[in-house]
């Protein structure tokens, strides 16, 4: 069978949470996918422990490359990772601290057969009831996290996920999920050719995590992309606590360099590179999916999920 997608994901001192991530990228726990049609790139941008590949199941199709040049921003280790994919469709786990639920590759392999230059997308949730940069403050740590799994018997039923979550985004995410422009997203998935065609993740971005580097991207997906940009319904990622740039405690709004604020940080080097302020995209998704779980209504549209109409067109 011929290789369908190569998945990149970037690890930075993350034992713990990179082991469940990769697990949840492989058959079984991922439906209607085999071996032979993934493979995984774990990158270990320069962890402190470095990532080895015994870490993995033997039989899985997983590399293991080690960047130590790449700076404190992902998008070096990103781009490497890409020229070694050896497939026609490419995946990007920015964060290699994000589980996946059980339809995620599947689900975006049928959704890129919607248009010739498809770029995928999905939400991005926090595993907790709170955003983690709230929850780590009111006393959520990785047991509290290992305690919330295990009540749910993950990795049994990946699909459980939803109901120990929340939408790790904007203030008023919640109330709009897949129906309000998103700034970015934790997992994109498109032709490998168009990846390269974009020249990838920008490098000039050296913040602390990339700064908006991942905004970046996925504006210039979405809109090179047009007609083709989806939004999954129904498949999503969930953040795993760990030392996060952004999902720490304050998240964005905590001060980093003297006076300055990590999102005023990333706000001035964005407006360096591309020479004005960020703004989301205007371009519109097409939403590609299925209820998985009873609580995707409420959780990827708001106020919205009574609209029977609305989520039986998805």
């Amino acid at each position: 069978m011929a290789l369908r997608l190569s998945i990149i994901v970037v690890a930075f001192d993350m034992k713990r949470e990179i082991v469940r991530t990769i697990a949840s990228l492989l058959p079984p726990y991922q439906l209607a996918v085999t071996n032979g049609d993934v493979e995984i790139i774990v990158v270990d941008n320069n962890s402190a422990e470095p990532v080895r590949r015994d870490w993995f199941p033997a039989d899985g199709p997983v590399r293991v490359v080690r960047v130590e040049d790449g700076g404190v921003s992902p998008c070096i280790a990103i781009n490497r990772g890409a020229r070694l994919a050896r497939a026609d469709h490419l995946a990007v786990l920015i964060d290699g601290a994000r589980l996946a639920s059980p339809g995620l590759l599947s689900t975006a392999l049928a959704a890129s057969r919607v248009h010739p230059r498809s770029f995928v997308a999905t939400l991005s949730f926090h595993i907790g009831h709170k955003k983690q940069q709230v929850s780590l403050t009111e006393g959520y740590t990785r047991e509290v996290e290992d305690g919330l799994l295990n009540s749910i018997g993950w990795p049994e039923d990946g699909y459980r996920l939803f109901e120990i979550c929340t939408l790790g985004e904007g203030r008023d995410a919640a109330a709009h999920g897949v129906l309000k422009m998103r700034a970015e997203t934790n997992f994109c998935f498109m032709r490998t050719s168009d990846f390269m065609e974009m020249g990838g993740f920008n490098e000039r971005f050296i913040q602390l995590g990339g700064g908006f580097a991942n905004f970046d991207f996925f504006r210039r997906a979405a809109e090179a992309a047009r007609e083709g940009f989806v939004m999954l319904v129904g498949e999503g990622t969930f953040h795993q606590v760990h030392c996060g740039v952004t999902t720490q405690a304050g998240g964005v709004d905590r001060k980093y360099d003297g006076n300055l604020s990590l999102w005023d940080l990333y706000g001035r080097e964005y407006e360096h590179i591309v020479g004005q302020a960020f703004t989301l995209t205007a371009q519109t998704p097409a939403l590609f999916g299925r209820v998985t779980h009873s609580e995707v209504p409420r959780l990827f549209f708001g106020k919205y999920s009574k609209n029977e109409e609305l989520c039986s067109r998805v």
